[in-house]
């Protein structure tokens, strides 16, 4: 049987990738530099009561300066100041949390909002600068992004000057989106710059039907709040803690732990192109199982494979937009549960679909319930060490265009030396897996090895098995993987 491996090059051309990555993998041009920044007047501000979400406010105790996630894309527009200013005001006003802030209130926080009115974007010119210059322009202006203070977003335009695009960026502070957030603004940016630039006032661009992501803060703290030591999901998580010590790590020690806390290594890979992703959606739909589902066994499987770990816990992130109103809201709407795939007795991927179903199932409740609110209540100040997400793209408005546009969802290099997080994207191109891990040349080598294995579980779950191949170990040939969601 021939196979493909990473290192054959599975990659698909220039400009047709959709990943998460950091901005030093993206292809800046030269050109004229403008950065925006969000400004409301001083009397504009109005004291807000509605409470900060649980993860909101463990981010204002934790978060670092300089941390931000965003997105980058590449519209076939030409550069005009105004219809740029407009867009991205309309952008601003269209939601609550991007005019929302908070300040130091006696040992915690309060809350200030500006209305839609209220708000507007400032423009800075920088001139025509070469590509590194742009870059580092724009990574320092991002920079200056903190959880405790306003504005909590930057944005930054290059007009090459040369009919080549223009290029919009942001970065914002995670308080106020998450991934999803990130993914939405492809379509939401495009769609405002494309109206104003028509004629339609900024307020033209609103919708009422979209639901606030301030408000569902305020629910999040009051959930949190009803939640005693006692309750359901705070025991899952406290059986998880008693068996692993806390958050449970990659089983290889050579990937789970780094040297110190320094920049970690980053990475972006395709582990299945689209007609290959198409394929294994059918055989995961034959045994009853989504794509969240199989990405997720694919990923249990690979850590079986390399290192016969039958049993594997981990942290998966899930989305909390369970009110229809805010599917297209900004915002930070992630919880997580403690997911505990045990393959044991299953010898391909069939076996292992049904055990991720069985453990996503009985996990998910618990992202109801806030993480941080769990954590204080268990009297730990761990943090998770292994970190699995999977996003399905391919419904996201506007996506059939970010090829074309050249999006990226983007974040800032973190700095850490025992965390290890994957993002399984399933998008129209196929399925890709975006990396952050301990800078250690052991630890690039041993991610290298699993993202080697999660290609080769794509291989056996779409290819018909040979009969004439020598028979391989149970678990380890045939259908064999294991993953999950961010």
């Amino acid at each position: 049987m021939i196979r493909i491996t990473l290192s054959d090059g599975l990659e698909l051309r220039k400009g047709r990738r959709v990943e998460y990555t950091e901005l030093d993998a993206y292809p800046l041009s030269g050109g004229r530099l403008t950065t925006w920044t969000p400004e409301v007047a001083a009397p504009a501000w109005r004291d807000d009561p509605r409470g900060l979400s649980w993860d909101h406010g463990q981010h204002l105790r934790g978060g670092e300066t300089g941390s931000w996630i965003g997105s980058v894309l590449r519209l076939p527009v030409r550069y005009d100041n105004d219809t740029v200013r407009r867009g991205l005001r309309a952008w601003l006003m269209r939601h609550e949390a991007l005019r929302t802030t908070v300040l130091p209130a006696g040992d915690g926080w309060a809350r200030r909002t500006a209305d839609a009115d209220d708000i507007d974007v400032v423009p800075v010119e920088h001139g025509e600068l070469p590509a590194e210059e742009v870059r580092r322009q724009i990574e320092q202006c991002f920079a200056t992004v903190a959880p405790g203070r306003w504005p909590h977003l930057r944005v930054a335009t290059v007009d090459p000057g040369d009919g080549g695009g223009l290029v919009l960026a942001f970065g914002a502070d995670h308080s106020v989106m998450d991934a999803y957030s990130q993914l939405l603004w492809f379509g939401e940016i495009a769609l405002a710059l494309e109206r104003v630039a028509a004629g339609d006032a900024e307020e033209d661009c609103l919708d009422d039907t979209i639901a606030s992501y301030v408000d569902h803060s305020a629910t999040d703290r009051a959930t949190g709040d009803a939640v005693g030591p006692d309750h359901a999901v705070v025991e899952r998580w406290r059986t998880l803690f008693d068996e692993h010590g806390g958050f449970p790590a990659y089983p290889d020690t050579d990937l789970a732990r780094g040297a110190g806390p320094a920049r970690q290594h980053s990475t972006s890979t395709w582990v299945a192109t689209a007609s290959e992703a198409d394929r294994l959606g059918e055989v995961c739909r034959a045994a009853g199982a989504g794509t969240q589902t199989g990405a997720l066994a694919l990923f249990s499987l690979a850590v079986r494979r390399l290192l016969g770990a039958e049993r594997l816990s981990y942290v998966l992130p899930l989305h909390t937009r369970h009110d229809p109103g805010h599917a297209s809201s900004v915002g930070w709407y992630v919880g997580c549960a403690p997911l505990t795939v045990d393959l044991a007795g299953t010898t391909g991927l069939t076996g292992a679909l049904a055990r991720v179903e069985s453990a996503v199932r009985a996990a998910k409740p618990c992202a109801r319930i806030p993480l941080p609110r769990v954590a204080d209540l268990l009297g730990t100040d761990d943090h998770p060490h292994l970190v699995v997400s999977f996003v399905d793209t391919r419904y996201v408005p506007g996506s059939r265009h970010w090829p074309e546009w050249e999006a990226r969802a983007l974040r800032s290099p973190a700095h850490a030396d025992d965390e290890v997080y994957l993002w399984l994207v399933r998008s129209h191109l196929g399925l890709s897996v975006s990396t952050r891990f301990p800078a250690t040349d052991a630890a690039a080598a041993a991610m290298a090895r699993l993202l080697d294995a999660l290609r080769e579980g794509v291989l056996d779950a779409i290819e018909p098995a040979e009969p004439a191949e020598p028979a391989e170990p149970a678990g380890v040939g045939g259908v064999a993987a294991e993953a999950v969601y961010a």
